[in-house]
């Protein structure tokens, strides 16, 4: 096999697998992750089953790629939308797109799967690595900003963490039962306990 061939061999396989990740995502939104099943995948992707099972060993194994690709996502559109910010130091604005981050159709994913691992070991243990990733980048990007600013690194990962579960339990409340007139004094009562926390650990 030529170093063309083995080239185009590699790409069409990485179009592949990225149709099956694109069909969980999709799916885990659209029906839920307990409705979801191989057919539905596959149809979605366009792909058989044999297509399905050739690039991933399990069912398992594709639905943590969807979760890995979810998160880099979710990371991706943070950080974009974090540097744009007018100014860095500003916990709220910092919060509220954290918080509009956690009610993206994306994050269904992680919410989906996070319940669903609760009972089911094997894909618990497969979601962990995917959890790991994402939690680190938004961190990563964090400890960068003017706001952290003296807050030692466990500190940032400690809030950060509360953060994420906060605003992914208030995505599944507001999805059944909104309150819009509710968003931003709840924002802003979340940002002054956020705030005094971080200036309590402050170093400098």
């Amino acid at each position: 096999m030529t170093t063309q061939s083995r080239r185009l061999q590699a790409e069409r396989r990485a179009g592949t697998e990225a149709k099956l990740i694109d069909a969980t995502i999709q799916c885990i939104v659209e029906i839920g992750y307990h409705r979801m099943s191989v057919r539905e995948i596959c149809q979605r992707a366009g792909v058989s089953h044999g297509g399905l099972f050739g690039r991933f060993d399990t069912l398992f194994d594709l639905i943590a790629a969807a979760a890995v690709e979810a998160g880099r996502r979710l990371a991706t559109q943070f950080v974009a939308q974090v540097t744009e910010l007018a100014d860095g130091a500003d916990l709220g604005a910092i919060l509220e797109v954290l918080r509009d981050s956690a009610r993206r159709p994306t994050n269904a994913v992680w919410i989906e799967l996070n319940v669903a691992a609760r009972t089911d070991p094997a894909l618990a243990a497969h979601m962990a690595v995917a959890r790991a990733e994402y939690r680190a980048t938004i961190v990563e990007h964090t400890v960068t900003l003017p706001v952290a600013a003296g807050v030692p690194a466990e500190a940032l990962r400690t809030v950060g963490t509360i953060a994420l579960q906060y605003f992914d339990a208030s995505a599944i409340t507001d999805a059944a039962f909104p309150t819009p007139d509710q968003d931003s004094a709840q924002l802003a009562a979340f940002a002054t306990m956020v705030r005094a926390y971080l200036d309590s650990v402050r170093t400098d």
